[in-house]
């Protein structure tokens, strides 16, 4: 009987795909956590908490106010805590080299393996790679530690901003087990391939496709082969080349293909993705491959026409995102990526600014599949350091970003900076220049930005485009000035197109008021919603159709822990975003955008939370992207309007009677009747006319 099965047990051991890939695995569960500063071989005791990776230590102290936590200066730990777990690395391994991978960990991590010291990472938003092929027993005891410290480093950016710094391995940590020759996932923790449009027209492109390739085994020659395929799976393009590659080095290999008539990644309109394959061919035999997205598309801006997809113009309505949310700080799941990338969508986003530091690599993919566009922007935020270890340090954290989001069509945009001088900072200009031309070096093809608040800086003048950060009509002014504002930061560039990097207000979905919306300080604990939105509708009309803007980024689509808050419904919280923190309450601006971004039709009725009324005589406000609506109150209608060219349909002096009132609004699209209500009940006792009108 034995005998029968052998050959087919032979033919399932020793083909190709038991060990021709490489082979990873996630490190999710397991984990040994203690949030105390303790020796590398401390013993792991009850003391320990069992945790599961991605993980952070700052969840509740993190946002929920400075004063919650006083003993702690900025209102929530900050300092070192230690992970400890086995690794578990199969025999089957024995023989092959393997690599540990952490996608990110705040803000500096000590590795240590079986007792040795791996290496240290500094730097809380980029990826790290280590080799510990050497180091390794592969007998089911190998053990691994990591001690992971958010506190504040001299050297390390940030130094100072406006959202909490939580502590902890808050994103995926990977093995991967590789033959001795392969890919080399060390050039600073990238795919270690690197494909580049080298041109790129409707009737060709031409794509280089360089893999880093490196033996750990004997001297001698490997084949490489490249591959293009298209969405289908179909190959377009094939090359191979033989590479001499010496033990312990690692070389590279570049083959470049011309693509006939290509199908191009044209954003959230046809977001249609090749594949690049690398195969390490030895013996005959594939040792190793890797596959990376390839999206074949010409990004610019010009002048005429402002920022341009493939030749064409492109709108760029763009939100800013912080990668966090309640009671889970920055370790987010693939589902909670999954939730905020479909509100975007749903919102009509065309861009996204990954405020203020490189983000998971797991919202990337999603971005490359949709047509997002994507600012990816490096962490020098308020302030730098004039030394030369937070020079190198920036440096290295600004190589990581470019080389691990190297091959992500949706990245668009390399930032530079964000508000830089809003605390006393050295002249940081010849940090800025060594930067930008690093952008440069690696990748050429994308677009160099950087976010200001000063005007009449030098450091303006660095980015080849500058965007600006204003908030007319909540830290100062009214919202009538943006235009105004637009105007001065565009001639101060030389009269150049710009971009607005942030502007918005703060609003709270339970705090309200009625009547004419007036400007709440923002410093208070009153942040009414109806202020939020009309900052919103006054900055969007000043910016929709601006000859000197070629894009614009609201601040912000998700409300987001900042501990040293103490402002609105809640402490700790900064509430400019359209979304609650929780992710789950739509404000009332989100719906604004969502009329004026999409073509989806739609209707709402706006300040449809403020349910309890004291004047009789109000206004009711409708966004809607439908030719007309119709307001009904208690079932009597109050006529049909048009919106306006910012989508905003307007009834004035509407009569609500003493206790509840249905409000119901309707519109007609494409033979579909749309319908939205609500109820507000106006107080009896308290019920006074609004200003100029008779008592009832």
């Amino acid at each position: 009987m034995i005998a029968r099965y052998l050959p087919l047990f032979a033919a399932l051991f020793f083909s190709t795909p038991l060990f021709a890939q490489r082979q990873t695995r996630e490190l999710a569960d397991g984990w040994k956590f203690i949030k105390a500063e303790v020796a590398p071989d401390a013993a792991v005791d009850a003391s320990w908490k069992n945790v599961s990776v991605p993980h952070t230590w700052n969840v509740i102290d993190g946002q929920d106010g400075k004063a919650a936590e006083p003993q702690y200066p900025e209102g929530y730990y900050r300092g070192p805590g230690w992970y400890a777990r086995g690794l578990d690395v199969p025999a089957a391994w024995k023989g092959k080299r393997v690599f540990i991978r952490f996608e990110a960990a705040s803000l500096v991590a000590d590795v240590y393996v079986n007792g040795q010291h791996l290496g240290q990472h500094r730097g809380g938003f980029t990826a790290f790679c280590y080799e510990l092929t050497s180091l390794l027993r592969f007998d089911g005891k190998d053990a691994l530690r990591v001690r992971v410290d958010n506190s504040h480093f001299e050297d390390v950016p940030p130094l100072s901003g406006d959202f909490t710094i939580f502590g902890g391995i808050y994103r995926p940590v990977h093995l991967l087990a590789t033959d001795t020759a392969c890919i080399s996932p060390l050039d600073f923790a990238s795919p270690g391939v690197y494909v580049t449009e080298k041109s790129v027209t409707k009737e060709s492109a031409s794509i280089e496709v360089k893999a880093l390739v490196s033996n750990g085994g004997e001297a001698g020659k490997l084949r490489v082969e490249a591959e293009i395929k298209n969405a289908a799976g179909k190959s377009v393009a094939k090359l191979d080349s033989e590479q001499q590659v010496e033990q312990g080095k690692t070389e590279p290999v570049a083959q470049t293909f011309t693509i006939p008539t290509p199908h191009l990644w044209n954003g959230r309109k046809d977001a249609y993705l090749y594949s690049a394959l690398v195969r390490v061919i030895r013996d005959g035999k594939t040792v190793d491959e890797v596959t990376q997205p390839l999206g074949i598309r010409t990004v610019q801006i010009t002048e005429e026409k402002g920022f341009l997809l493939n030749d064409e113009p492109y709108p760029v309505h763009g939100v800013n995102r912080h990668q966090e949310r309640k009671d889970k700080g920055w370790a987010l799941s693939k589902a909670d990526h999954d939730e905020d990338h479909r509100l975007m969508l749903d919102l009509g986003v065309t861009a996204i600014r990954l405020a203020h530091y490189p983000q998971s690599d797991y919202f990337h993919d999603l971005c490359d599949r949709s047509g997002l566009l994507l600012w990816n922007e490096v962490s020098l935020v308020n302030e730098t350091r004039d030394k030369p270890e937070f020079a190198a340090n920036a440096e290295q954290q600004f190589r990581e970003l470019i080389l691990q989001r190297y091959n992500h069509p949706s990245v668009t945009w390399w930032g530079l900076f964000n508000e830089l001088d809003n605390k006393p900072t050295p002249h940081p200009e010849p940090l800025l220049e060594r930067l930008k031309a690093v952008a440069k070096e690696l990748d050429p093809s994308r677009l160099i930005v950087a976010a200001s608040d000063h005007r009449k800086k030098a450091y303006n003048q660095i980015p080849d485009h500058l965007c600006y950060n204003a908030y007319p009509g909540w830290y100062g002014g009214t919202p009538e000035q943006m235009s105004h504002i637009i105007n001065d930061v565009s001639a101060e560039f030389g009269g150049k197109r710009i971009a607005m990097s942030e502007y918005g207000a703060g609003g709270g979905p339970h705090q309200h008021q009625e009547g004419v919306p007036a400007k709440p300080d923002h410093k208070g604990k009153n942040h009414p919603e109806e202020w939020q939105d009309f900052v919103h509708e006054k900055d969007w009309a000043q910016m929709r159709d601006n000859p000197k803007l070629w894009g614009t980024f609201l601040w912000v689509m998700f409300d987001f822990a900042s501990d040293d808050r103490n402002e609105g419904e809640q402490p700790g919280i900064n509430d400019k975003g359209l979304v609650t923190h929780d992710h789950k309450l739509k404000k009332d601006a989100y719906y604004f955008y969502q009329a004026n971004w999409t073509d989806k039709p739609m209707v709402y009725i706006a300040s449809r939370r403020n349910t309890q009324r004291t004047q009789a005589a109000t206004g009711v406000k409708v966004y809607s992207n439908c030719a007309e609506v119709e307001l009904k109150v208690n079932g009597q209608s109050a006529g049909k309007v048009t919106p306006d060219e910012v989508r905003v349909c307007h009834w004035e002096n509407v009569q609500l009677k003493p206790g509840r009132n249905r409000i119901e609004v309707s519109a007609k699209a494409n033979g579909d009747k749309l319908t939205d209500t609500c109820e507000w009940t106006l107080q009896a006792a308290a019920a006074t006319p609004a200003p100029g009108q008779p008592a009832q």
